[in-house]
């Protein structure tokens, strides 16, 4: 930090400001000055005012993303002079930059996406964010599709101007996808992840598998997942049938009388309870058993009885 003529300092920031275009080093050159000149933030901060309510309309657009390198080159130095001034004044600032016009309408989207960064970053209270970004909203709620205007229509943009936009926002995309990773230095060390975790809803067994499934079909579209996914559904389901089933088969067995046959026990020492059924084929004729022929081999029928005691 340098003393300086605030008299100087000031015609310089100005000088800077009126030279300022969508580039990264024109944004962060004046950035630089306004954090090595902080001690005179108010009188730096004034001209930034200043030039914002007289600008064009790309201009202001292109002021609002210096605050947002006057912030970032702050808190590596841990000055909060141009947040506390900004506070104050951020319904003002985010009036010049979209004003309520046709022309205004275009700023909305590079603005907001300013304000989310700023709300990422912490650079101000996410109910100040909000308070400030309603305004927002509520016109871009109120946009209706525009004809195209003509290059000679005052209530629009000339070819010039739609080609500089054109070329100036990309500059700033650009920046923005250069700066979205880089995160605060003296930040802790799971505060990125913190960030994250609160972004992310809590798990809905009902609705998340199910896109989780269809995500992974799109990657492995041979893998059976949609089998998988029945399967973990109806798991459950399919055990507590289960288990219904056969407590409702115990139940029947225990409550429902039975006859004769179904009550006769079983002697495993008593020959005759292994005595085989009829044997059918499959035209349905009985077939003989082997116990049949056993017991037909051992007794035989009475004639031949008879005539085995008329022999002896």
């Amino acid at each position: 930090m340098t003393d300086s003529d605030p008299f100087e300092c000031r015609l310089t920031f100005l000088s800077l400001l009126e030279k300022l275009n969508a580039s990264q080093q024109s944004i962060h050159k004046v950035a630089t000055y306004a954090v090595r000149h902080r001690q005179l933030s108010e009188d730096l901060y004034s001209c930034l005012l200043e030039e914002l309510e007289q600008a064009s309309i790309n201009a202001r657009l292109n002021i609002i993303y210096v605050l947002d390198a006057i912030f970032a080159a702050s808190q590596k130095v841990h000055y909060s002079g141009y947040n506390d001034l900004t506070r104050r004044d951020l319904p003002r600032i985010l009036a010049a930059v979209v004003p309520d016009d046709p022309k205004g309408l275009v700023n909305i989207a590079n603005t907001r996406k300013i304000l989310n960064n700023w709300r990422r970053r912490e650079y101000f209270n996410s109910t100040e964010i909000d308070k400030a970004e309603k305004p927002l909203l509520e016109k871009e709620s109120r946009t209706r599709p525009l004809k195209r205007p003509r290059d000679d229509d005052a209530s629009g943009f000339t070819k010039d101007d739609i080609l500089r936009r054109m070329e100036e926002d990309r500059e700033r995309h650009k920046r923005f996808r250069e700066e979205i990773w880089i995160r605060p230095v003296d930040e802790k060390p799971e505060a990125e992840f913190e960030q994250l975790w609160d972004r992310v809803d809590a798990l809905n067994p009902d609705d998340d598998y199910e896109l989780m499934m269809k995500q992974n079909m799109l990657r492995l579209p041979h893998y059976p997942w949609s089998t998988l996914f029945l399967d973990r559904n109806n798991n459950s389901t399919t055990q507590a049938d289960a288990e219904n089933a056969l407590r409702t088969s115990q139940d029947m067995a225990i409550e429902t009388p039975g006859d004769e046959t179904d009550d006769m026990s079983i002697d495993p020492e008593d020959d005759s309870n292994y005595q085989l059924d009829a044997i059918t084929d499959n035209s349905g004729n009985n077939l003989k058993s082997p116990n049949d022929n056993e017991m037909t081999g051992t007794s035989g029928s009475s004639a031949d009885n008879a005539k085995l005691t008329a022999t002896t």
